[in-house]
Order: structure tokens, then sequence, then C-alpha cells
């Protein structure tokens, strides 16, 4: 009986989606789980659209409008923890943090998905040869959805080292920012060094209004629902002229995808202010290892799911495989804990740092 129960605990647990407990900075999570389901809406798209599924146009020009601000925001979000994760973890401790969180997810799943689709490349879309392995470290971008992991690294290990350059001081950094955007685009041949350039001035703006998002003040006055609705005017214009100007000036582009950015954080706001739609807060919850997962996930089921009357029904098998994504990256994210896999998502450098760091604050305390 009591192993009963204890199956039934397990699945429960499993295919949970309520959300992690009550946080005030619930906010952040609701951002997040926006972010990435726009995220894998854009990939479930791109995928059908390889294999040659005919798409309406409106399904295209939605993926693209949107496309703006849903990686900035990432960056921005993980800028407004740069100061905070150092106060808590220490210099040597944040930065070993994101090597096992960042860098080393990036290159073992990059190797994994790489050799997958060598192996499997009657099913996949993506044309891989032995080469590519050197694309993990030179071009990141031509290795899928992956980038993002290692964009952010690098953003992070260059702006901690200029920030004690500066002695902590914010303006240069943003001035280093807006230089490293004027040269993206001489720099767009190699992607490592496009991503950083392109994506530094989120995560230093992010940083620079820390204080400010996090004030009570703020939250309070982001709380409103007045926010969401006057910016919203200028959210939708600005998504539509960048449908249009794709390849427009970087420095208005920067400006067009904070504008999304400012929606979405003020809208994830309402949300939780409400706790409406509760899932998205753990889809945001788990937006890493959904970020990870859910190309392979939805390569396999599209590919069943191609050869089956869902085929003639290109809407519903969108929303169906961006649900099936998220769905079953959080599922066999939580399978692989379970089964103590979890070196598949985290490295294990310096742990034994950090627990000599959290029994030496606890004696103290």
């Amino acid at each position: 009986m009591l192993t009963s129960m204890l199956k039934n605990t397990i699945i429960k647990d499993l295919f949970s989606f309520k959300p992690p407990g009550n946080d005030r900075l619930g906010w952040i999570d609701y951002a997040k789980g926006i972010a990435i389901i726009l995220v894998v809406y854009r990939h479930v798209e791109f995928g059908l659209k390889k294999s040659g599924v005919p798409l309406s146009q409106w399904i295209v020009d939605l993926n693209d409008m949107l496309y703006s601000f849903r990686m900035p925001l990432f960056f921005l979000l993980s800028g407004l923890f740069f100061e905070k994760g150092i106060a808590r973890k220490g210099s040597k401790g944040f930065l070993l943090s994101r090597v096992n969180t960042l860098l080393y997810p990036y290159v073992l799943w990059a190797l994994i998905q790489i050799t997958l689709q060598i192996y499997f490349s009657t099913v996949a879309n993506a044309r891989r040869s032995p080469s590519d392995y050197l694309n993990i470290l030179i071009q990141p971008r031509n290795l899928d959805q992956l980038w993002y992991l290692f964009a952010l690294f690098n953003v992070t290990l260059l702006y901690f080292l200029t920030t004690r350059l500066f002695g902590g001081r914010k303006m240069p950094q943003l001035v280093l920012a807006l230089i490293l955007l004027s040269v993206a685009p001489f720099v767009k041949p190699v992607s490592t060094f496009y991503d950083i350039a392109l994506h530094y001035i989120f995560f230093c703006i992010g940083n620079m209004t820390a204080n400010f998002f996090f004030s009570g003040k703020t939250q309070e006055m982001l709380s409103s629902p007045y926010g969401p609705v006057s910016l919203l005017p200028l959210f939708v214009v600005c998504q539509v002229y960048f449908l249009h100007h794709q390849q427009m000036n970087l420095f208005l582009y920067a400006a067009v995808a904070l504008t999304g950015s400012l929606f979405v954080i003020m809208l994830s706001f309402q949300l939780a202010k409400y706790n409406a739609l509760p899932v998205l807060r753990t889809f945001g919850h788990y937006s890493l290892y959904i970020y990870l997962l859910h190309v392979p996930i939805v390569s396999l089921i599209r590919y069943f799911l191609l050869g089956t009357v869902m085929a003639e029904y290109v809407t519903v098998l969108l929303v169906l495989l961006i649900f099936i994504a998220i769905f079953f990256s959080v599922i066999v994210y939580r399978c692989c804990m379970l089964m103590r896999l979890g070196g598949l998502f985290k490295g294990p450098f310096g742990e034994s740092v950090q627990k000599r760091r959290i029994v030496t604050h606890k004696t103290t305390i």
C-alpha cells in the first residue's frame, strides 16, 4: 500500500503543472513563460516550413512580428539578477554557477543534438556533418536554438569582467554596450562575436534598471492595469514596423525590442497580481529545460504526425506541436531528475566550494 501511495505521489508530481510556490517576483516566471512560448512557436513554425508544410501567411507574419523582443527579454531578465547573484554566491560561486547552468549544458546538448541529427539524418530537417562540431564555439547560430545559452554565458562573463574593470560604475557599461551594438554588423560573420555585440546592451539595461524594477514603489506602479493598456498601441506599432523592416538599424531594433520587453513585463505584473493563467509561471520556471529539450521532441512528434490526417489541419497541428513540445520537455526533465540524471542539465564544477560556502554562511548566522 505504501509503495502504491508512493507511485501515485510520483506520478502526480510528474504530471502536475501547478506553478512553484508563491513568490512576490512571480512576474519573472510569467515573463519567461511568455518568452519561451514564443521561442517554441518560432522553432515549430520553422520545422513545419522545412518539412514542406504549406503555412498560412498570417502564421509566418505573426511569428516574425513577435521575434523582435523574445530573446532580448531573456537577456534583460538575466541582467536584473546579475548583482543579486554575485551577492548571494560570491564572485567565484557566481561564475561557477554560470558555467554549470549555461556553458556546460550548451556544450553537452550541442554535442548530443549534432550527433542525433547526423545519425537520424533521414528524419531531421537539419543536415549535419562532423565539421558542425566546430560550430559549437565558432558559429553557434548554425546549431538551431542552442546559441542563446552560449551567448548568455559570454555576455555574462564579459559583463562580470568589465564590471570589475569599471569599478561597478554603470555609465561606462552603457557606453561599452552602445559601442558593441555599433560594431555588431561588422562581426556578424562570426556569430559568437555577433551575439555578444548585439545582446550586451539588453543585459546592461537589465542590470542598470534592477533597483528600479525590484523597488516596492515600482512594482506597485507596474501592477496598475493602465500600464500595459497605455503601452499597447506603441507595442503594436513597433511590432508591425519590425515585421516590414527586419533589416533595420540595430539601434532602432534595440528600441523596438525594449518596447516589446517592457510590454511583456507589464503584462506579467498583471498576470501575477491576479494569479491568472498560472501554467505560464510553470512554463517560465522550466524555461531553460524547455529550451534545451523542445527541438528534438518536436522533430520526433512532427515526423509521426505529418503521416496522419493532422497534416491537413496546419493551424491545429502548429498549436498541438507547441503544446506537446512544452509539456513533454517538462515531463522529460522531471523523469531525468527522478532517474538522477541531473548531470544532463547542470555541470558539477565547484559543488564542493558551493557547499562549503553554504555551511560557512549558516554557521555564521
